[in-house]
């Protein structure tokens, strides 16, 4: 089994709610929705094409990743790594004017949270945390919400042992839910994305409960998942 790395201020973040290397400390005495943020609760691929646009790029979706699809619009140049990085810190410096929440989220994790304990957990810039959580918080959800920037498993694995009850992971990237469910054990998965090319282009996800664009039909299912 691969040892994934901790991400030093992410596991400050979690100390800082009452979670701890053990069980010592925070419990929850509900389930447990970790649950991430872009293209599951906020836009993330149109508000990007809008930036690359801008940028002079353009995004051919025809695989399920960002770098390797991003290309100069005036050459046909693959964009570097450097290149879309600079794009994807632009949006995550605007977001909270470029990244819509998606259709439903508010209200069915809102109603979700009365039979599940929820924490956000996001792949992003550390620096770019605080705008996010005010944004949200702006927007109704008020959870918890860590930035992470290696693999989700460690954090994860983390969150779960404070949880003597089930434990539940919803994403966007068939990546992190792949790790999860190799290398973090009992856990229920949920896929989720909002953009629906790019959901089709996941094709299906081994181990995953089930893969939606929908927030009415993503919030029953879990509920019936985790709080049955």
């Amino acid at each position: 089994m691969k040892n994934y790395k901790s991400d030093d201020q992410t596991a400050e973040q979690l100390i800082g709610l009452g979670y701890s290397g053990d069980a010592a400390g925070h419990s929850h005495e509900k389930p447990l929705l970790i649950c991430d943020v872009d293209e599951v609760v906020l836009h993330l691929v149109d508000p990007f094409v809008e930036v690359l646009q801008e940028r002079g790029y353009v995004l051919k979706d025809h695989s399920f990743r960002l770098t390797g699809n991003i290309f100069d619009a005036r050459t046909g140049r693959e964009a570097s790594q450097e290149e879309v990085s600079v794009g994807l810190t632009q949006l995550f410096e605007e977001q909270s004017r470029r990244q819509h929440i998606v259709d439903g989220v508010v209200e069915n994790l809102n109603r979700l949270s009365e039979a599940v304990d929820i924490v956000f957990l996001t792949n992003m810039p550390h620096e770019f945390g605080d705008i996010r959580r005010a944004y949200l918080a702006e927007q109704g959800l008020e959870f918890p919400l860590v930035t992470n920037g290696r693999s989700k498993v460690p954090a994860i694995h983390t969150m779960q042992a404070h949880c003597q009850h089930r434990v539940g992971f919803i994403d966007d990237t068939p990546k992190n839910l792949e790790q999860v469910r190799d290398h973090a054990k009992d856990v229920h998965l949920f896929h989720f994305m909002a953009n629906q090319k790019f959901r089709d282009l996941a094709g299906t996800i081994e181990g995953v409960s089930f893969s939606s664009g929908s927030w009415i039909e993503t919030s029953t299912n879990i509920r019936a998942t985790l709080a049955p």
